[in-house]
């Protein structure tokens, strides 16, 4: 937080600034604190990146106001930050101004159901958006089931990671009709959501809609040979896919085949 504290007189000064990375600097919440008057008088970024500063929730209610006069912000990293499902309350007014927003990181943050909760009436109006990071935020189906009427609506989205949320076939059956809109889908993460089988099953159609899919992640989610079989004629369709992760599946010879 002490470089935070030198660097805040200097950075209103560069008006014609579009890029700000001070990502991995561990500036903690008293480091936001000290950012968050200088980038009050940055409205001209194009692209910040505070991502991996563990700010917690204090960092995240210092950061939003001065976060609320960046309304032509294109791309927003606030990853690895820890701010829970508090933090992602006091930042949602802040996110529902920015609606020129196309890339979003709040992965690794720990919000839970009652942060997608906050979020989901700021996601519902973020119909630009064309990638979206909520990994590694314990949403559960509940929370798949809460944010999926928003996701529904990003039909130009083409990069979306959902994984290590633990939402269960139940969360993708909640997910099913948002990801049938996403036609445009080049990277899907769904790793570690223990989807099984059943998800799997009910995955398939959306991902057979899903032409232009370079990278796709469902490693750690015990589908089974059942669930590769049902995924099967999906990956017929995706002729354009580079990456492909079906690790730890538990597929056996029969899943191979």
């Amino acid at each position: 937080d002490k470089g935070a504290r030198e660097l805040v007189p200097v950075l209103p000064m560069m008006t014609e600034m579009k890029v700000l990375n001070l990502s991995h600097n561990d500036i903690g919440a008293e480091g936001a604190r000290a950012f968050a008057s200088a980038l009050a008088g940055m409205a001209q970024l194009k692209e910040l990146n505070l991502g991996n500063n563990d700010i917690g929730a204090d960092g995240a209610v210092a950061l939003a106001p001065a976060l609320q006069v960046m309304t032509g912000l294109q791309e927003l990293n606030l990853g690895d930050n820890d701010i829970g499902a508090d933090g992602a309350a006091a930042l949602a007014p802040a996110l529902q101004v920015m609606t020129r927003l196309q890339e979003l990181d709040l992965s690794n943050n720990d919000m839970g159901e009652d942060g997608a909760r906050a979020l989901a009436p700021v996601l519902h109006v973020m119909t630009q958006l064309t990638e979206l990071d909520l990994g590694n935020n314990g949403i559960g189906a509940e929370g798949a089931e809460i944010l999926a009427p928003a996701l529904e609506k990003m039909t130009q989205m083409k990069e979306l990671n959902l994984g290590s949320n633990w939402i269960g076939a139940d969360g993708v059956r909640a997910l099913a009709h948002a990801l049938q809109e996403m036609t445009q889908m080049k990277v899907l993460n769904l790793y570690y959501n223990n989807i099984r089988a059943e998800g799997a099953e009910i995955l398939a159609p959306a991902l057979e809609k899903m032409t232009q899919m370079k990278e796709l992640n469902l490693g750690n989610n015990g589908i089974g040979a059942d669930g590769a079989a049902a995924l099967a004629p999906a990956m017929e369709e995706m002729t354009q896919l580079e990456e492909l992760d079906l690790s730890n599946n538990d597929m056996g010879d029969k899943g191979a085949r």
